[in-house]
C-alpha cells in the first residue's frame, strides 16, 4: 500500500483538476446502499428490471427537485461583500454554502504578511491562515484569475479562502468567471448550463507557469548546492547566468 501511495494519497494530485473524484469509495458505497433499498437477492430478471426502473425514477425526481431549488432559492448572504451576491446567482445551493464558508473565513481568519506592488495587473501576497500553524500561503491575484499555493482551486474546483482574501485586497467585487466551473453552476430548463463557462485557457497557463517556475528554482538550488566553494565552478555558473540574461534580453 505504501509503495503505491502516489496512486491514492490526495496530496500527490494537488496539481490535477480532479474536483473531488478521489472519494470514489464513498460514492460507490452510497450507490450500493441506495439500490439495495429496492432490490432483493431472490429477484427474477423481470422483478430486477422493474425495481431498477423505480430506483432510477426516484433519482430523476430528486435531481429535478434539486434543480428547482437551485433556480428558485438564493441563500441569505452572510457578509457585506458584493462578490457573495454574485456567487449566490451563479452556483447551485450546495456549492454556495461551501463557497460562503471560504468567504467568511477569508474575512476573519486571514493575516496578510506581505503584499507586492501590482506588476502587469498581478499582485503577489503572502497570507497566514490562523487555523494553519507555521505556514504562509502564496497567492498571485489579478482581477480575472487567482493562483494559490494550497491548490484547492485546481484540485477541488472551489475558490479557497486565501484566494478570496487576495481578491478582497485588490478590490474585486465580481466573481471571476474564469474560476466558475460548469459542473457547479445552475442548470436551466433545457438541461444545459445557464452560462457555458469553464476554466479559461489563461488560468490553466498561469497554473502551468507557476509550476514550471517552481521547478526552475528547484533545479537552480540543486545546481548551486553542487558548486560549493570551488572558484572554477562559481565562474562557470556566473558566466552561464550572464549569457542567459543576454539571450533573454535579445
Amino acid at each position: 500500500m505504501y509503495s503505491i501511495r502516489s496512486s491514492w494519497i490526495p496530496s500527490f494530485f494537488r496539481d490535477e483538476p480532479i474536483f473531488g473524484l478521489m472519494r470514489t469509495t464513498s460514492r460507490s458505497e452510497s450507490e450500493n446502499f441506495f439500490f439495495g433499498q429496492f432490490h432483493r437477492q431472490g429477484d427474477t430478471l423481470c422483478e430486477f428490471w422493474l425495481r431498477f426502473q423505480s430506483a432510477m425514477e426516484r433519482q430523476r425526481n430528486e435531481t429535478e427537485r434539486l434543480d428547482h431549488e437551485s433556480k428558485t432559492c438564493i441563500p441569505e448572504t452572510l457578509s457585506t461583500w458584493f462578490i457573495e451576491d454574485d456567487v449566490a446567482t451563479l452556483f447551485t445551493c450546495a456549492i454556495i454554502y461551501k463557497v460562503q464558508e471560504e468567504i467568511i473565513s477569508s474575512c476573519l481568519d486571514m493575516q496578510i504578511k506581505r503584499m507586492s506592488e501590482e506588476i502587469n495587473g498581478v499582485t503577489h501576497l503572502e497570507i497566514r491562515d490562523v487555523k494553519v500553524k507555521d505556514k504562509l500561503f502564496k497567492v498571485s491575484v489579478s482581477k480575472d484569475h487567482v493562483i494559490c499555493s494550497c491548490k484547492k482551486i485546481v484540485m477541488c474546483g472551489i475558490v479557497c479562502r486565501h484566494a478570496f482574501c487576495g481578491l478582497k485586497q485588490i478590490g474585486v467585487t465580481k466573481f471571476p468567471m474564469s474560476l466558475a466551473l460548469n459542473c457547479w453552476m445552475k442548470i436551466d430548463n433545457s438541461g444545459t448550463m445557464s452560462n457555458s463557462v469553464s476554466v479559461s485557457n489563461d488560468y490553466i497557463k498561469m497554473q502551468q507557469a507557476s509550476l514550471k517556475l517552481t521547478n526552475i528554482w528547484y533545479e537552480f538550488r540543486q545546481a548551486v548546492s553542487k558548486i560549493g566553494m570551488v572558484f572554477e565552478k562559481l565562474d562557470f555558473v556566473h558566466q552561464t547566468i550572464k549569457q542567459l540574461n543576454t539571450d533573454l534580453d535579445a
